[in-house]
């Protein structure tokens, strides 16, 4: 075996340690991302899904290339690792995977749109002096799904002030 250092990159995940902190982020593998899908020069976008939108099976929508679809979303949902923020929008955009239409692929296109305004986005873990207190959030909609009714939460939980584990499912 030998020593080869301190972490700092494995399987697209960028790792900086500093004495007082550490850095996990995904910065490369999103640019990767965006030009590997054409979306390298778009515009930024300030939300990952525009507010009060919802998708639903499009039954009559122009149906786009399922493979393409499942390959951006595959990626975003790799990237989840370091961006809890994409969670909730990414979950609802791999609901449509079997038959996407364009409505589904405006909405991924809108994730990547705020995925390159956000890319430097990082997760931070600090070790500060701090009492070590648990905190979590979390949130539901009521039957928000309008194809099963169901209902959609999320959850994240901090500790020290740090952002320890998360999630959003239906």
């Amino acid at each position: 075996m030998s020593d080869l250092g301190l972490l700092s990159y494995h399987l697209g995940i960028e790792v900086g340690q500093y004495k007082d902190f550490t850095i996990v982020k995904q910065t490369c593998y999103a640019k990767k991302i965006l030009e590997q899908f054409g979306m390298g020069q778009c515009n930024a976008a300030k939300f990952p899904m525009e507010p009060g939108a919802r998708l639903h099976s499009d039954n009559d929508g122009q149906p786009v290339d399922a493979t393409q679809y499942r390959k951006v979303i595959g990626c975003l949902r790799y990237l989840l690792h370091t961006r809890p923020d994409l969670a909730y929008t990414v979950r609802v955009a791999s609901r449509f995977m079997e038959k996407p239409t364009l409505m589904h692929m405006q909405a991924v296109k809108q994730i990547l749109r705020y995925l390159k305004g956000t890319i430097d986005l990082r997760l931070v873990y600090t070790q500060e002096g701090l009492k070590e207190e648990l905190v979590g959030y979390s949130d539901s909609d009521v039957g928000g799904d309008l194809v099963s009714r169901r209902s959609t939460g999320g959850m994240a939980f901090y500790l020290g002030g740090s952002l320890i584990t998360w999630c959003s499912q239906k």
